[in-house]
């Protein structure tokens, strides 16, 4: 039996009534090399071609149906064919509901994180339906999901390979985005304060006891600023890529008002002149 796999396109309903034909075309293009990925890692030869056996638009969803066919004539691939759309159902529904699984294909990664983000802008739903399968759906709730299990299955991977030569002691100021975990550890995602990079900080396990339940810290800390210390791991790039934190400090925002601001003195009874010699190392004298 020959696998197929049908896409329909519906536009966002916050939107234009009809899809853009970017939005419809670069989805049904971006899935299907989903599906090819699926097949074999990358570097390997490939067994099947997917053939376009029908479009149609009954306006204003866009719906297309692709068949798995073998690129040797003589040969039949109805074996990796089931293979390649298990793996890809299942890549994908793991990612709509949060989980990174073992069973994820990192190939697919690229042009199924451009399909979610599609869902959340211009494109309202997604349904794919595998052969006479229950079709499943991708929307914004799940796509945004789907999204930040991807970059944070790229943190993991990002920071398992990192130089550890270059790993030094200290503290860094980081933002809080959400409460995750890495290779089992409780962890959290954080944007560095300079260099604006996300990155994965661990928790000890001493602090993550002093912490109490996650989602309790979860809560208090999300959206915070801190400054963690501990050991900082960075990549051969030279830019930070882990926090192995043993300690952790709220860094609470402080309102300034302006007025504050113009009674600083910086100058501190110097005159412009000055204050740049100064800075400079320039004697005074």
């Amino acid at each position: 039996m020959t696998k197929s796999l049908s896409i329909t396109v519906h536009p966002s309903a916050l939107g234009a009534e009809y899809l853009s034909v970017s939005d419809a075309m670069r989805q049904v293009l971006d899935i299907v090399e989903a599906l090819e990925r699926a097949e074999t890692a990358e570097g390997e030869k490939r067994q099947i071609v997917w053939r376009l056996t029908e479009a149609h638009t009954n306006s204003p969803p866009f719906t297309v149906t692709v068949e798995a066919f073998s690129i040797d004539p003589e040969a039949f691939v109805g074996r990796e064919a089931t293979q390649a759309t298990t793996t890809f159902e299942d890549t994908i529904k793991d990612l709509l509901e949060g989980r990174k699984s073992d069973r994820i294909n990192y190939d697919m990664a690229l042009p199924l994180k451009q399909v979610f983000q599609r869902n959340l802008n211009g494109v309202g739903r997604t349904e794919i339906k595998i052969d006479d399968k229950e079709p499943f759906n991708v929307v914004p709730s799940n796509a945004r999901t789907a999204v930040h299990t991807l970059e944070q299955i790229q943190l993991d991977r990002d920071a398992a390979i990192i130089d550890c030569r270059r790993t030094e002691f200290g503290s860094v100021e980081v933002e809080v985005q959400r409460v995750t975990s890495w290779h089992g550890k409780p962890a959290l995602t954080v944007i560095e304060r300079l260099s604006r990079d996300k990155i994965t900080c661990v928790l000890s396990a001493e602090l993550a006891e002093e912490l109490g339940p996650s989602h309790k810290w979860g809560e208090a800390w999300e959206g915070q600023r801190l400054l963690v210390s501990g050991a900082l791991h960075y990549g051969p790039d030279g830019s930070l890529k882990k926090v192995d934190a043993e300690t952790a400090e709220d860094m609470p925002w402080t309102n300034v008002s302006i007025s504050d601001l113009r009674d600083i003195d910086i100058l501190q009874g110097r005159s412009v002149q000055e204050h740049l010699r100064l800075l400079r190392g320039d004697d005074l004298g």
